[in-house]
């Protein structure tokens, strides 16, 4: 029997560069900083510590809500995918995981899977559109060159 309050959001998108580069902006804290929170909320404070266990804080602020995530890498196999838990204050708290993944697309293009794992059912559509505007703030900030 599955478990009822457990459910998977999924967005795939293709980003403008090799999988190097795609894989390598989750993990540096200024590039994070300007994709992970989904607009027009912003990123707050951020901790990254990109190896096996270490952390992940940040906060996504916008006007009237302060969300805190902290996560551990669960895995970091550069440039194929990376995997992180997800414990997020938001709607009382919650545990979860996020897996991202990197496919070669094209010339220097990449296909970007993020699939989050262990969500409250009614959270699901709210992460696959912030999963999605934050997969659109990295591709702009790839055509940027930033």
């Amino acid at each position: 029997m599955s478990d009822p309050i457990r459910a998977v959001a999924i967005v795939r998108y293709v980003l403008p560069a090799p999988p190097e580069v795609a894989y390598d902006e989750w993990l540096d804290p200024e590039a994070l900083a300007e994709f992970i929170t989904p607009a027009p909320a912003r990123t707050g404070r951020i901790e990254i510590e990109p190896r096996l266990g270490g952390a992940l804080r940040l906060e996504m602020v916008d006007e009237e809500t302060l969300v805190e995530i902290r996560g551990e890498f669960l895995e970091l196999d550069r440039p194929n995918r990376l995997r992180f838990t997800w414990q997020s204050t938001l709607g009382g708290g919650f545990d979860s995981v996020v897996t991202v993944t990197f496919e070669p697309s094209g010339a220097r293009e990449t296909t970007m899977t993020i699939e989050h794992a262990r969500l409250p059912p009614a959270w699901r559509g709210d992460h696959e559109a912030g999963w999605t505007r934050i997969a659109s703030q990295l591709e702009a900030r790839m055509r940027r060159g930033a």
